[in-house]
């Protein structure tokens, strides 16, 4: 009776027991990190320091810029400084969650370390993309929040309940769609088999998410929103909090969000198929 009736539970229970089996996984990898933070305390100072170092250098250009004008493209600079803010809050929830996974990718394949991954009773691709945490780098995150809250106040942005919704769901949005990407490029590593370079110029496209989108002309406007969207993480959620969008956007970035998982969920596989372990 009771093998029958195991039978009979519905197929989405077992589904929603494998996903909360793995986020009880990833607490774990979080709580490892922060065990392994507090016996390198010096390196979370550095992590600090090196992150307002960049921080300031962010600012820098944008100082310089308004010191000219009031505004650029319908741009104010507390405005610019805000997007500043954002740009530090994603790339610092990058390098905590995703950068100290995708940058080993390389060593996963020609070192034989997929092999070991691929026998755990777990997603494969969720344990190479989320297993390493760097704490440290949400500290980045701490300031970039400070600077958002600064360009806010003096450009005399106060944003509604609706409107901080919109602008954390884009970024939600933005930071799924900027891992696939990445994740994509990193998967190359299955046919490839080195993937540094390509890491190298991920992070420098990024660095375009740094300033508003309309500063670019229309065809680097329609990449940076598509082929690569990072607007969806940083300009369009300023433009948000500041009441410039609706839903629209943010139905398009959750719609783009879900069709990148999915294809990148296909890439894996695809790449999978033509692994050969590095230990045989």
């Amino acid at each position: 009776m009771s093998t029958h009736a195991e039978e009979r539970q519905p197929l989405d229970r077992t589904w929603v027991h494998k996903q909360w089996r793995h986020v009880r996984l990833w607490r774990r990898f979080l709580g490892q990190a922060v065990v392994r933070e507090t016996h390198y305390r010096a390196h979370f100072l550095t992590t600090l320091l090196v992150g307002l170092v960049q921080l300031g250098l962010g600012i820098v250009p944008t100082l310089l810029l308004f010191g000219f004008t009031q505004q650029v493209h319908g741009w104010s600079r507390a405005e610019v400084i805000a997007l500043v803010g954002v740009f530090q809050i994603v790339t610092g929830l990058m390098a905590t969650f995703v950068a100290p996974n995708l940058n080993r990718m390389t060593a996963y394949l020609t070192e034989g370390e997929l092999d070991g991954v691929l026998l755990r009773p777990v997603s494969s691709q969720f344990y190479l993309t989320l297993r390493w945490i760097n704490v440290a780098e949400l500290t980045n995150v701490a300031s970039g929040i400070a600077v958002l809250v600064i360009g806010l106040v003096q450009s005399g942005i106060r944003p509604g309940a609706g409107q901080v919704l919109q602008a954390v769901v884009l970024v939600g949005c933005g930071l799924v769609l900027l891992t696939a990407v990445w994740s994509a490029m990193s998967f190359l590593a299955f046919w490839l088999q080195s993937v540094g370079p390509i890491g190298v110029v991920f992070l420098s496209l990024v660095e375009a998410g740094r300033y508003p989108l309309v500063f670019f002309p229309l065809a680097v406007r329609t990449f940076l929103t598509f082929a690569f969207p990072v607007a969806f993480a940083t300009t369009f959620p300023v433009r948000a909090m500041a009441g410039d969008l609706g839903w629209g956007p943010v139905a398009l970035g959750i719609g783009l969000a879900v069709v990148a998982t999915l294809l990148v969920r296909l890439l894996w596989r695809r790449g999978l198929l033509t692994y050969s372990s590095a230990s045989s």
